[in-house]
């Protein structure tokens, strides 16, 4: 079977992919901040949600540690989505 579209050029960013073998995650080249702090507040939103049903599933001491962990991470989200707020204002 033929292709009907040809393969696009490669892209100068490309290249740039070449990671060690042991590099599992990383972050884009040239991403933006805005970029970077939003996807940052959406996992954090994420975990809070995980951690507030894993709250659910416990009781006493252990509830108390997955509230703990609750908190810090909403407080790391109020700072992240501050600094996106002072990075990207929205008129």
């Amino acid at each position: 079977m033929k292709k009907v579209t040809p393969n696009p050029p490669p892209s100068p960013s490309d290249d740039n992919l070449q990671l060690p073998p042991d590099v599992i995650f990383s972050i884009r080249p040239g991403l933006s901040t805005e970029a970077a702090l939003s996807n940052a507040s959406e996992m954090l939103e994420s975990a809070t949600v995980c951690a507030y049903d894993c709250a659910e599933h416990v009781d006493g001491a252990s509830r108390k540690h997955v509230l703990a962990v609750v908190q810090m991470i909403e407080i790391a989200k109020l700072l992240v989505d501050d600094a996106l707020n002072r990075e990207c204002p929205v008129a």
